[in-house]
């Protein structure tokens, strides 16, 4: 059941926003919104069907402590 409302969601998400984007032309901002909203219901979806997701924070840490030595 949650599968399938994350699917209308979704749905409902990209006819609500997309239509605008296309009407002014904004190539790059619907490319950039379509990448964004794939990511989002990729992953809304392995959460909901019980996958694991990684944990985006180690590779946040681990990009952090590569720019902290620069500066040391």
């Amino acid at each position: 059941m949650s599968v399938v409302l994350l699917v209308i969601s979704f749905i409902a998400i990209v006819a609500y926003e997309a239509p605008d984007i296309i009407r002014e032309r904004q190539w790059g901002e619907l490319a950039l919104f379509i990448a964004l909203v794939l990511l989002g219901f990729t992953i809304s979806l392995l959460q909901a069907i019980g996958m694991p997701v990684p944990n985006p924070v180690k590779g946040i840490e681990s990009l952090t402590e590569r720019i902290a030595r620069l500066f040391r």
